[in-house]
């Protein structure tokens, strides 16, 4: 639709609205007939909320872009049969397809290709895409080697390419660093040759053959005889997405990873029936924060400044068994059933649970914390289940932990990155993995929580490689969970992300992996300094890193230096409520471009904290609202993938401990 708010009936402006395509440019009205059949379905709508008949042009296909040709790149859903009887005749004809193939495949419950197809597509798209850049450039490598300029170094499992074109220093950054001035690609442009569109049609065709070749193939492999609606143009896009990675590699990474996030991106939408998460953070509950859990270390540790000096402070004024009582009790009643019925209230999809890995397991001996309290994560994924809520398990204490820092539950000024127990901290993923898997509400597991940028790169990325490996084998595949890979901060995304691809291949050997971000606007000298003009330049800056790479913005709040958000004489004021309001816009508008979607740091925090930290708050004084935090979760309200009518097998087993949770 050239207008997403054009809707037979519904008046825009002074003029009742009226569907139109583009059509090879040229914009056209819906087909009378088209939309005669919405309107007696009972549906005035073209758009997300399905009232009666609705029609979706595949993603890929956006206002002002062409309708394909071919109409079987189009979705139907609903009234499926009749409605693609309607655009195949509107479009110029339809192949011929069953009743039953077509009633049996639908958008809203169902991912467009069985994953072993998807698996089959993807390697032979990505295997055609590097054969084709490698042959190019044994071609074109000797008449253009002598050259001007240099190349960016190859990484190790990267084919040679022609240099097309001279590249500087600034060419060769990937993901500039957040307190850096945006730096734009420095690449001389190329010379325009006659040919270049007559080419560009050329390349488009030969991916269409591609892709028609690579999908039947797969089909006929797993047993499938039907082409799914959408998947032939999607496919056509992986390998558009796939050529141009290959062919910027070598000529600019910031260029190839673009490329990557849309394969990627495609790709997931084959086997992906889950809305991008929308959530909020319960921290403060199974591992232990000042901010969040202030209750606690009021009464008993006022000087505490994390877990670890909590429970030495409570064993010695308690008791061993008075502090695991307290700390029961806190678990109890910290989140309750309320508080999902509340999440899912807002128009909020997801949840993301931060735990120690004693939680999951007993602590080590010369470890102070209470475990394992796993009965309180089944608790809390049941209720996800009931109120159609997606839950990202975060293992945000790993043994040893992955900083010195309070979040993952000792601070430390003397840790090193070799505490860090990174087989303790696979075997705790394995057994979250053992756990959970087929659980409808699991969507995400993330392997460990802002690791220190002390641990060298090369050494976290091949824990992230034992850690996927490990979740996969467990039983968590690709089209049900996400594993999220934290970078933490974005000045050290270029760094990961080369080792990654160079040494590991990792997004392509690991489908549905995403880096975890956080973005904070308050920490450190730069951001302090920063106005909210500057800020919100940032915030749009985020944006566009995030359209790079596979990404989740797993921790983001409102807190702001006190200048930038028009504070004065420690009281709140309408220039206050303005500056929040416009922030929280300007993020929420940029880490929609997340892959996977985003978190908000915290449920409830502290007032001493101020409410920038606390969601109930933010809400309350309208710096959020739940139009806002609705906006993208209509899909999960329809019932996409929200596991509210799933059974899974350990939900009877939660009988015997969540009436007691639920009475307190």
């Amino acid at each position: 639709p050239t207008d997403s708010r054009a809707r037979p009936g519904r008046a825009v402006g002074t003029e009742a609205a009226k569907p139109s395509f583009l059509v090879h440019g040229v914009e056209r009205p819906l087909p009378r007939s088209l939309s005669a059949h919405c309107m007696s379905h009972g549906g005035s709508d073209l758009g997300p909320e399905p009232a009666g008949c609705q029609l979706e042009v595949d993603p890929s296909w956006r206002s002002g872009s062409q309708l394909p040709t071919n109409s079987r790149d189009c979705i139907a859903s609903d009234s499926a049969a009749t409605t693609g009887a309607a655009i195949g005749s509107a479009c110029g004809g339809m192949p011929e397809m069953s009743q039953a193939a077509i009633s049996a495949w639908s958008p809203l419950s169902s991912p467009v290709l069985p994953w072993e197809v998807c698996q089959a597509v993807t390697a032979a798209v990505w295997k055609r895409a590097r054969t084709v850049a490698e042959k190019e450039g044994a071609e074109l490598a000797t008449a253009c080697s002598l050259k001007g300029g240099r190349t960016e170094a190859l990484p190790d499992s990267l084919p040679p390419a022609p240099k097309r074109r001279r590249v500087t220093r600034e060419a060769a950054v990937i993901f500039p660093a957040a307190s850096q001035p945006s730096q734009a690609s420095q690449a001389e442009p190329s010379q325009a040759e006659p040919s270049r569109d007559q080419e560009k049609h050329d390349v488009e065709d030969a991916a269409m053959a591609l892709a028609d070749e690579v999908l039947q193939a797969a089909l006929k492999q797993a047993g499938h005889s039907t082409v799914v609606l959408g998947a032939r143009s999607r496919v056509r896009a992986m390998v558009l997405a796939a050529s141009a990675f290959w062919l910027e590699v070598p000529v600019d990474l910031g260029k190839a990873a673009a490329s990557q996030a849309r394969f990627l991106a495609t790709q997931r939408r084959l086997y992906w029936r889950r809305p991008p998460w929308r959530g909020v953070n319960l921290g403060g509950w199974l591992l232990l924060e000042p901010g969040p859990s202030a209750q606690l270390f009021e009464r008993h540790g006022p000087r505490a400044s994390c877990e670890w000096d909590l429970m030495k402070q409570m064993r010695e004024e308690l008791g061993v068994e008075g502090a695991r009582a307290e700390i029961d009790l806190h678990r109890r009643a910290f989140v309750k059933e309320d508080d999902f019925i509340q999440i899912r209230a807002l128009g909020l999809n997801a949840v993301r649970i931060p735990f120690g890995y004693w939680a999951v397991s007993e602590p080590a001996l010369d470890d102070v914390y209470f475990g394992s309290c796993m009965e309180h994560l089944d608790n809390a994924l049941e209720w996800c289940r009931r109120h159609g809520l997606q839950a990202l398990l975060d293992l945000h204490g790993a043994p040893g932990g992955e900083s010195g820092e309070r979040p993952c539950g000792r601070q430390r000024s003397d840790w090193r990155w070799e505490e860090w127990r990174f087989d303790e901290s696979v075997a705790a993923l394995k057994r979250i993995a053992d756990r959970y898997k087929g659980h409808p509400s699991v969507t995400g597991l993330s392997v460990c929580n802002e690791p220190s940028e002390a641990v060298p790169a090369d050494v976290l990325c091949r824990f992230y490689d034992r850690a996927v490996k490990a979740i996969r084998e467990a039983g968590m595949p690709p089209d049900e969970v996400a594993v999220v890979l934290p970078v933490y901060r974005t000045e050290r995304l270029d760094e990961i992300w080369r080792i990654w691809n160079r040494h590991f291949d990792g997004f392509l050997t690991y489908p549905n992996v995403t880096f975890d971000l956080h973005l904070y606007h308050c920490f450190g000298a730069w951001w302090q300094r920063q106005g909210l003009v500057q800020q919100l330049r940032m915030t749009r800056r985020h944006g566009k890193i995030l359209r790079r790479v596979p990404a989740v913005v797993g921790e983001w709040s409102l807190a702001l230096p006190q200048h930038a958000r028009g504070r004065g004489g420690g009281r709140p004021s309408c220039e206050e409520d303005r500056a929040l309001r416009s922030f929280a816009a300007a993020q929420l508008e940029a880490y929609s471009q997340a892959s996977h979607g985003w978190f908000f740091w915290n449920w409830r925090d502290c007032p001493q904290h101020g409410d920038a930290w606390d969601m109930h708050k933010c809400v309350e004084r309208e710096w959020l609202s739940k139009a806002q935090l609705d906006q993208g979760s209509s899909a999960a309200s329809r019932g996409i993938g929200s596991g509210a009518d799933e059974e899974w097998p350990q939900a009877s087993n939660l009988a015997s401990s969540a009436p007691e949770v639920q009475k307190k």
